[in-house]
C-alpha cells in the first residue's frame, strides 16, 4: 500500500533562480532552473528612476552589481550598464540585470511554471511609488497573458491587500507568518484572502505543527523557505505540513524532497 507521505507533492520553488551557483535574478540564473525538476520560480520586482521596471532582491544595485546606490536614483539604462555577474564568478562577468519584461518573455516559454512575484517597493518607503511598481508590474503580467501562472508576493501586508481589493481576488497571492513579518497596516483579514504563507519562527528554525495546522485549517497553503537544504530541516518542515518550498540549491532540494517520498 502506497504511504500516506508518497500521496502528496511537494512544490519546489527555485529561489531567484537556480542561485546557487549563478548570479541571482539573472537570466542564466532562470535559464538553469528552468532545467531543473521544479515547479516555480521566484523573482523581486523594483521601478527604476524613470518608471521602468527590473529584477533585483536589494533596493541597493551595491551588492549584486558593479555599480552604488538605491534602484529609484537610477535609470533602467543606468542600471542596464553594471556588471551583475562578476560578484558571484569571474565566468558571470557582464552578465546584465535583467528588465522585467525580459523575466516575462522567458517565463511565458514556460507556462508549466508558476512565477512568484515579489513587489520588494514599499508603501512604507516609497508612497505611492509602490503601488504604481505593482500596478505597472501586474499590467504587464496581463501583457504576456501570465496572469494565471504567477502569484504575487510581499512583505508589505498594506501592499497585499491593495491588489486584493483593487483587483478583487483575481491574483493568488503570498504573505508570511507570523502576521507581524508584513508590518501592521491592515484593514483586512489577510488569512481571508492570502493563497499561500511561507512561515517563518524567530525561536526555532521549523515552525511548530500548530501553526502549519492552523494556516491550513483557514485554506492557506503553508510554504517554508530555508537558506540552506538541510534533510532534516525538510523532513520536519514536511512532516508538520509543508506543500511548497522555496529553496537556493533546487537540484539538492529535489533530491532530499525526492528521498522523503513527496517528489
Amino acid at each position: 500500500m502506497q504511504k500516506e507521505k508518497q500521496k502528496k507533492r511537494v512544490m519546489l520553488d527555485a529561489h531567484r533562480g537556480n542561485s546557487r551557483y549563478f548570479p541571482e535574478n539573472t537570466i542564466p540564473s532562470f535559464e538553469s532552473a528552468m532545467r531543473l525538476e521544479i515547479d516555480m520560480i521566484e523573482t523581486d520586482v523594483h521601478m527604476t528612476k524613470d518608471g521602468e521596471l527590473i529584477v533585483m532582491h536589494d533596493d541597493k544595485v551595491d551588492r549584486t552589481t558593479d555599480g552604488t546606490g538605491f534602484i529609484f536614483d537610477h535609470t533602467l539604462a543606468e542600471i542596464k550598464e553594471l556588471d551583475a555577474g562578476s560578484w558571484k564568478s569571474d565566468e558571470f562577468k557582464g552578465t546584465r540585470v535583467p528588465a522585467f519584461a525580459e523575466f516575462l518573455e522567458l517565463a511565458r516559454t514556460r507556462r508549466d511554471l508558476t512565477y512568484i512575484i515579489e513587489f520588494k517597493d514599499y508603501p512604507a518607503a516609497q508612497g505611492d511609488r509602490a503601488f504604481a511598481c505593482c500596478d505597472n508590474a501586474i499590467a504587464m503580467i496581463e501583457q504576456y497573458g501570465m496572469g494565471e501562472n504567477v502569484i504575487l508576493n510581499s512583505f508589505s501586508g498594506e501592499l497585499l491587500e491593495y491588489v486584493e481589493e483593487k483587483y478583487r481576488h483575481k491574483y493568488r497571492q503570498e504573505g508570511y507568518f507570523p502576521l507581524s513579518c508584513m508590518g501592521d497596516s491592515f484593514t483586512k483579514d489577510p488569512y481571508s484572502y492570502l493563497y499561500s504563507m511561507c512561515l517563518f519562527d524567530k525561536e526555532k528554525i521549523v515552525a511548530d505543527k500548530k501553526y502549519f495546522d492552523m494556516i491550513a485549517s483557514k485554506g492557506i497553503e503553508p510554504w517554508v523557505y530555508y537558506p540552506n537544504e538541510d534533510p532534516e530541516i525538510y523532513r520536519l518542515a514536511v512532516e508538520r505540513g509543508a506543500v511548497g518550498l522555496t529553496a537556493n540549491d533546487p537540484q539538492k532540494a529535489h533530491e532530499i524532497l525526492k528521498e522523503l517520498g513527496v517528489r
